[in-house]
């Protein structure tokens, strides 16, 4: 399971001690605002992922999409929301996903991350079977085993995905909150 866990005590100018600030006259609004920027800031978060993840993966939105479950926790404290938490689950992917070039004389190509191609040499699929890549082990016939691709938790995890994910999550919080605080105030 993989996490991304974005803290909004300090948001840029929409600190919570800035927003408990400005909406003082107007009692608990304060945490209502930052609840709703927050929440945002999660569904953008569950969205944007997918559009990191195939911009540096080799694999298809709808696919990525289908092999996630995601839950978007918004964590509070005494002045509202602290915390943003996303968990992406979800198991390995068949290496089918990621457009393998398969050739009986020189194995598997493929490409699960963008730019690095892997070759796996003694490779080859079956298509009696579900269609699935296997590799031998030894040196005869048998054993063989199912090779598989990262999960979509492991590429979230991915330091290329994973930072501009978390920035885009804020961008969308001091967004959100700059629009929920000028609401309440009647902008």
């Amino acid at each position: 399971m993989g996490v991304i866990d974005v803290s909004v005590n300090e948001a840029g100018l929409n600190s919570l001690d800035y927003v408990n600030t400005v909406l003082f006259s107007f009692p608990g609004k304060a945490m209502v605002a930052v609840n709703r920027a927050a929440k945002r800031a999660g569904a953008a978060g569950k969205t944007e992922a997918k559009r990191y993840a195939t911009r540096v993966y080799n694999i298809k939105a709808g696919q990525f999409t289908k092999n996630t479950t995601t839950t978007v926790k918004v964590m509070g404290g005494g002045g509202g929301a602290t915390k943003v938490i996303i968990r992406y689950a979800g198991a390995m992917l068949d290496l089918l996903e990621f457009n393998p070039r398969i050739s009986d004389s020189d194995g598997v190509r493929y490409q699960a991350k963008r730019g690095n191609e892997v070759h796996l040499q003694h490779a080859f699929d079956i298509q009696a079977y579900g269609g699935h890549v296997y590799e031998r082990v030894g040196r005869p016939r048998f054993p063989v085993r199912k090779k598989l691709g990262p999960s979509t938790p492991h590429m979230l995890k991915d330091t290329e995905v994973a930072d501009p994910l978390g920035k885009r999550i804020m961008e969308v919080f001091n967004e959100r909150l700059s629009h929920e605080i000028g609401r309440i105030l009647g902008r």
